[in-house]
């Protein structure tokens, strides 16, 4: 694969900042999966013992790298806070300028816009690959059918901002931070864009525009469908959870899953009967100080249940993006060093070591594995020492640094809710102290001065359902899709919930406009699969990957050619 900027450059600028939230963190890690490479930002290797049904793809590099086919730079659009304004005025509020990037160099006269979505993070540091890079799907698609590229950013992130996001940032400043606003964004700006190299005319009236994303911007691609149809004429939603849900227990189910799947069934009794253990030793003060020193070191025993609860979801940070793989910090590395006995080397049985050796071998082997306290220092922006003889500032009840971070945090806490507490029950993974009301005082930590309305006690996800449908969305021309183990799609239409609707998913593309009724979806679940999988196409892939875009592009050379221009005829097949 030729890449246009190195590796560790765009691993520095994904992870720039600290103190990010788990969903910013998700975020991150997310893109840099996509473009094959680990969290560290070196390539994935082929040779990482994956399971037979998952592929690893190797990354080669020439040298130099050849020119990219034309110089994208960034450009901003004027776009008013408050679309909605009810005077017709959008300058009362005031306005703030959106980034994006444009690539022209596949268009031919009368092809589709294809726009991109980031969402929830900054766009600056994956753009460029999603426009240029040969093993970017983006590219690929937009290559396919000579379209013309757009990578899109969120409002309140990256540059796209009406001002610097940082821990000072009085909550008022974000009232303009919605779902709702951001959509209306994207179709203020298409009913206006222009290329003045190209004489054609690119506005949704004359040329259709396709909207793609995965996770949140997935939501989007379909919110985009359902309320503004005639802007947004497509769209491709992978890994979508399109129902707002203040409890998100559920997250770490498909995680117990997976993992059993996978192979790691031992790992996921281990790390059970260990948190078990914990959280009887934290009902005691004496206990729970000595037990977050053995862990964390000196100077971690002032921090509280629920913040030490915190410290231990990090070993499932990589879950959704890797797998059980992404180098060091990887589940398959700690399930490794606790399924392992050090002494004779054997690993542990099916059932685990604690079943034999009891809970507290279980907890000890946690406790000096040698990359953890370096990971709860890296995702929960602290400095503790990992050591019994040294004291650290080991503070793991901190406000998000990180902007989007603080931006996302405004959004689930406010609208979506995806609190992602303790899964009590058979395959609990997770301290019962990583409650919800932990979860909800964590969204009021963070924005201590904001109160309702504009900021609620609890996120208004009844609001949210009605206002987008939840996931019993069916909007026309679209098409769904998730990942087997992905712990997303739980609150997405392909959800396999007990709780959950179950439509029948059908593969064969509907035809143009036609609705799906509630009880059936166009869409597909990939198999061993984790979040957005058919987004990638090197790096740790699903073979489940491929089909899915293909049931994608198949849906598209059956929409597109009935696409038909406002004052003209249906458009001619020299789109491809």
């Amino acid at each position: 694969m030729l890449l246009p900027v190195s590796a560790c450059a765009l691993a520095l600028a994904l992870l720039e900042g600290v103190g990010a939230s788990k969903g910013a963190w998700d975020r991150k890690l997310s893109l840099m999966a996509d473009m094959g490479l680990l969290p560290d930002g070196t390539p994935m290797e082929p040779d990482l013992g994956i399971a037979k049904s998952l592929k690893v793809s190797a990354m080669t590099y020439a040298e130099p790298p050849p020119p990219p086919e034309e110089t994208i730079e960034p450009e901003y659009v004027e776009l008013p806070l408050d679309n909605f304004a009810k005077n017709g005025d959008y300058s009362w509020q005031g306005t703030f300028y959106n980034r994006f990037w444009v690539r022209e160099a596949a268009y031919k006269p009368g092809a589709p816009v294809f726009l991109y979505d980031v969402g929830e993070a900054n766009a600056e540091p994956n753009a460029l690959f999603r426009l240029q890079n040969e093993t970017s799907f983006f590219k690929q698609m937009v290559d396919k059918y000579n379209g013309l590229g757009i990578v899109w950013e969120h409002r309140y992130y990256g540059n796209s901002t009406p001002g610097p996001i940082d821990i000072n940032t009085p909550p008022e400043v974000f009232r303009w931070l919605t779902t709702e606003q951001s959509l209306a964004d994207v179709d203020r700006f298409a009913k206006q864009f222009e290329r003045k190299n190209i004489n054609y005319t690119l506005t949704p009236d004359k040329t259709p525009w396709i909207f793609v994303g995965g996770s949140y911007p997935a939501m989007r691609a379909a919110f985009m469908r359902d309320k503004y149809p005639n802007t947004i004429f497509a769209g491709f939603a992978s890994s979508a959870p399109t129902q707002a849900k203040t409890d998100m227990s559920v997250y770490f189910e498909p995680v117990w899953d997976g993992m059993n799947h996978y192979g790691w069934g031992n790992c996921t009794r281990d790390i059970q009967a260990a948190v078990r253990y914990m959280d009887r030793l934290m009902e005691r003060p004496a206990t729970a100080a000595k037990l977050k020193e053995q862990f964390l070191g000196l100077g971690a025993a002032s921090n509280s249940n629920p913040t030490f609860a915190d410290a231990l979801v990090v070993i499932f940070y990589l879950w959704q993006s890797y797998g059980v793989e992404g180098g060091k910090n990887s589940l398959r590395n700690f399930c490794d060093w606790i399924e392992t006995d050090p002494a004779t080397k054997k690993t542990a049985p099916a059932k685990g070591w604690a079943a034999i050796k009891g809970a507290n071998y279980t907890v000890s082997r946690w406790a000096e594995y040698p990359y953890f306290t370096d990971m709860v220092n890296t995702y929960l922006e602290t400095k503790c020492s990992g050591d019994l003889t040294q004291k650290g500032n080991c503070d793991l009840n901190r406000k998000f640094t990180d902007p989007s971070s603080i931006a996302w945090t405004w959004q689930y806490c406010t609208q979506w809710g995806y609190f992602q507490s303790a899964n009590l029950g058979p395959h609990q993974l997770i301290s019962k102290y990583n409650s919800l009301i932990h979860q909800k005082d964590i969204c009021h930590r963070q924005f201590p001065t904001a109160t309702a309305p504009l900021f609620p006690q609890w996120p208004r996800t009844d609001l949210t359902n009605r206002v987008f449908g939840g996931w019993d969305l069916r909007p026309s021309n679209l098409y769904w899709s998730g990942g087997e183990f992905d712990p997303w799609r739980t609150l997405s239409p392909l959800s396999g919930e007990p709780w959950a609707p179950h439509p029948r998913a059908f593969t064969k593309p509907p035809k143009c406009g036609d609705e799906q009724d509630e009880d059936e979806i166009f869409g597909f679940v990939l198999k061993n699969a984790q979040h957005c999988y058919d987004f990638r196409t090197t790096g740790i892939t699903s073979p489940d990957g491929e089909v899915s875009r293909g049931y994608w592009y198949a849906a598209l050379d059956r929409w597109l050619p009935c696409f038909k221009p406002k004052g003209g005829h249906r458009r001619p097949h020299h789109w491809r």
